[in-house]
Formats: C-alpha cells, sequence, structure tokens
C-alpha cells in the first residue's frame, strides 16, 4: 500500500505547499522527492537556494536525512541517488561528491536548469527497494582502460553500453530480458542519429522491451561520451502493459513493464498514440494533462490507478520552465492523495522540439 512518509520535521520550507510528497512508503522502498538547497530565508522573507556548491549539497543531504528518519531509515540504505547538475554544479562536481553521504552507486544528469535558479544541484534518492530490483551503475561507453569506446559515433557507443549492460547483468544471473527500465541521455547535436540507436535495442533488448526514457542534454556525465545509461532489472518476472499496441508495434520500448507489484511507466510526451501528432503545442499545461491522462491509461491497463503512482520525474524544456506552475495546477487537479514524490528538472530538448514536458513514473500496484 502507498503512504506518505509522515512527521518528518522539516524547518526549510512548508512542504504542504507543493503538489508532491517528501516521501512515499511501499513495496519496501522509500521514494524521496528532488531536494535541492532551497529554504526559507526570514531576513528576505523569500525562499533561497543559492550558496556554494558544497554547501549546498549539505543543505540537500540533510533534508535527505530529515526524510529518511522520519521514514525509520538511515542514509546508508539508500539503494539509488541521481544527482541533477546545472554547468556550474557539473564544474563543482569534486565538492558536491566530497558531501555526499551515501555510499551506493550515482547516476549523474547535467540540466539546464533547476527550478529554483539559483540551485546547481538537486538529489534524488530511493532507499530501501523492492527485493527484486536490480540497480546497475551509470553506463557510460568507457573501457576497463579508461578508453571512449566507438569515440564520435553515437550508434556504436549506444551498442556499447547496452552489451555492458549485458556483461554486468551476467554476472549477477541475469541477463538483458530481465532490464524492466532504461534512462537515455544523449546530446542535441546526435539526435539526428537518434533513430539509428534502435536496431541495437531492437536486437539486445526485444521483443519484450522495457519502459525507457530518452532526453536530450547540453553536456554528459563524461566530456568525450555521447550517450549515458541507466538500467533496471528485475529478477521477477516481467510482464508487459498492454495500451495502443499498434502505435508501440514499431517502436522500441514498452508504454510500461510490471515486475512483482512494480510498475515501471514510461517516459510520456504529448505524442498522441491514436494520431502520431502533438497535443498542446506551445502549452506545457496542457501537455501535462495529456501525459498524466495517459499515465492513468497506463496504469488503468496495468490493473491500477493513478493512486498507485509512488514517483515522478518531470523533464521540461527551457522553454516551458516559466510556465512551469501550471504543471504543479495539473497534479492538483489530477493525482490522488498522497501525491507522489516527485522531482522536475530543465533539459535541454525532448526528441520531438514540439514536447515541452517528459514524465516517467513508478507506481506500486495495491494487490
Amino acid at each position: 500500500m502507498v503512504q506518505a512518509v509522515e512527521g518528518v520535521v522539516f524547518p526549510w520550507l512548508d512542504p504542504s505547499r507543493y503538489s508532491f510528497a517528501l516521501g512515499i512508503e511501499a513495496e519496501g522502498a522509500t521514494w524521496l522527492a528532488g531536494q535541492t538547497a532551497s529554504r526559507h530565508d526570514p531576513a528576505s522573507g523569500r525562499v533561497v537556494s543559492g550558496g556554494p556548491a558544497a554547501e549546498q549539497a549539505r543543505i540537500c543531504w540533510d533534508k535527505i536525512e530529515a526524510v529518511l528518519e522520519a521514514a525509520g531509515r538511515g542514509v546508508g540504505e539508500c539503494t539509488e541517488v541521481v544527482e541533477y547538475l546545472t554547468a556550474e554544479g557539473l564544474d563543482a562536481q569534486d565538492e558536491i561528491v566530497g558531501e555526499r553521504r551515501a555510499s551506493c552507486a550515482t547516476s549523474t544528469m547535467v540540466v539546464d536548469a533547476l527550478v529554483r535558479p539559483d540551485a546547481v544541484l538537486e538529489v534524488e534518492v530511493v532507499a530501501g527497494g523492492p527485493s527484486h530490483q536490480v540497480r546497475l551503475p551509470q553506463l557510460l561507453p568507457i573501457d576497463s582502460d579508461g578508453s571512449v569506446v566507438a569515440s564520435g559515433d553515437l550508434v556504436g557507443q549506444c551498442e556499447w553500453v547496452l552489451e555492458e549492460a549485458g556483461r554486468q547483468l551476467a554476472e549477477l544471473g541475469l541477463g538483458l530480458e530481465h532490464v524492466v527500465r532504461t534512462v537515455q541521455q544523449t546530446t542535441p547535436a546526435t539526435r539526428r542519429d537518434y533513430r539509428a540507436t534502435a536496431e541495437a535495442r531492437r536486437r539486445l533488448l526485444g521483443p519484450a522491451f522495457p519502459a525507457s526514457t530518452g532526453v536530450l542534454t547540453s553536456r554528459l556525465p563524461h566530456p568525450d561520451v555521447l550517450v549515458a545509461l541507466d538500467v533496471w532489472a528485475s529478477t521477477a518476472p516481467k510482464e508487459i502493459v498492454r495500451h495502443a499496441e499498434d502505435a508501440y508495434a514499431s517502436l522500441t520500448f514498452s508504454p510500461a513493464t510490471v515486475a512483482d507489484s512494480v510498475v515501471y511507466i514510461s517516459g510520456t510526451t504529448a505524442w498522441d498514440p491514436t494520431t502520431g501528432g502533438t497535443i498542446g503545442e506551445g502549452d506545457v499545461g496542457a501537455q501535462a494533462e495529456f501525459v498524466y491522462d495517459q499515465i492513468r491509461q497506463v496504469l488503468e491497463a496495468a490493473g491500477g490507478g493513478i493512486d498507485d503512482l509512488v514517483k515522478t520525474i518531470e523533464y521540461v524544456t527551457p522553454e516551458a520552465l516559466p510556465n512551469y506552475r501550471d504543471v504543479n495546477t495539473v497534479r492538483e487537479n489530477v493525482l490522488g492523495r498522497p501525491f507522489p514524490a516527485s522531482t522536475g528538472v530543465a533539459i535541454n530538448a525532448l526528441l520531438s522540439s514540439d514536447w515541452l514536458i517528459e514524465v516517467e513514473a513508478v507506481a506500486v500496484l495495491n494487490q
């Protein structure tokens, strides 16, 4: 059963003002909302989020520890950490790493901006976790000698990181057929080659494709690579959620996968699977309304509902960021209580220039 973490002592802000929970508990895991250094400044009466990178990182981890403490957990139980860094944050990454309190593998995504304009990082964690879930370290096309593989070749690098995922899973007695979710970062400079990467996905991940999210970022965690891949697998049987099957027949990802009671929902955009067109062009609020309705339909196809959401990650384009409050209104109107934990970041672009928002989500069915 999905429930919010209660009794959090949170002196930095009033979390009741927002359409997300600080933490959600379900299936033996605690999913936390992404945390920045935002805090109320008594002198100005405003919310501020700036400061040196190390100070911001300390505040992020102080907040995370406060939520985990209320859930009866500690940072030693973190199984997933994602650091969303602005370009300034990436340049100060050594300082940020020095403040990191969790010892599990950490993924990095470079964003154009965070919702709080002075923030240089946002930290998102999961503690505990479904016993069947396997989270690989972030995969970059860099071999054991530290050399970049297939330099300058997006297709070759995408193939290599998938094969590396297979090698790492094989060491755990699993294979690529056990993959339930992927998140792939590439850059706008390689957008024209992106379609050509589908062949490797089709060959290595098909025919029971995982849920997937793909975003375009200005920079990647390493300056000489063209792709970064995050992979989740499961020891439990994987089921494919059937939704808009005709539209997905030619694609190399599924609308969602289910392993045990956990639903992994692909990044969902304003792409209308019935027409192939874009809904709400130029209007992030209209696109968000469509996106969350699509997520509802996928969850219902999986045997659940919108109330089963535990975590959402909202990727918006820089053009949409000034109107991001419209997304908050949509969440308040369509999401159940408790609200899911959430992270929202501005990335350079989505795979279609018409899309302003992409939402990936995780849910736990009430079985």
